[in-house]
């Protein structure tokens, strides 16, 4: 599949999933105490919502989730492949979709908890409401408040209780 057909087959599967979580009216990520990103070396650090994430210097990805995500599912090789009990979500190749990260143990997050993402302007409705971009990766936070993160040729996003990969 080329790269704009997996881009617009995320942004097609992303908005019917926002519409479909916020009929359900889940809970949407935000950002909390806005004033970061934090800085410590090449990486940064931030929150969307209850999960602390981080951008490493070579685009790798990653999110602490405080309550882990009982599933995710990945796009893995054109199926839906789910994971039980995530407690961290990572894009860390460019071979692999983002996956599961069971062994973080909180490397995502800083002493405290990360800072929350400043507020942008939006121009329009759909414009992210919160955005980061570092090192090649991108997180921000949608006009619908879905969390989402790209990097490396992949992506996860948060839309309802269940993570997905890609």
């Amino acid at each position: 599949m080329s790269r704009a057909v997996k881009a617009t087959a995320a942004w097609v599967c992303g908005g019917i999933l926002g519409i479909v979580a916020g009929l359900f009216e889940a809970a949407g990520a935000y950002a909390d105490d806005a004033g970061g990103p934090a800085q410590v070396g090449d990486t940064v650090y931030f929150s969307m919502g209850e999960w602390n994430c981080s951008i490493g210097a070579a685009g790798a990805v990653g999110c602490d989730l405080t309550v882990p995500a009982a599933t995710m599912n990945v796009l893995y090789a054109g199926a839906q492949v789910p994971f039980s009990n995530v407690p961290a979500i990572s894009i860390d190749s460019t071979a692999l979709p983002a996956h599961p990260e069971w062994n973080s143990n909180g490397s995502h997050t800083l002493a405290g908890g990360n800072p929350g993402l400043a507020p942008i302007a939006q121009v329009s409705g759909h414009d992210p409401q919160f955005s980061i971009t570092h090192a090649g990766a991108t997180c921000q936070i949608t006009f619908n408040g879905s969390a989402v993160c790209t990097s490396m040729g992949h992506g996860f996003s948060q839309r309802g209780p269940v993570p997905f990969g890609y």
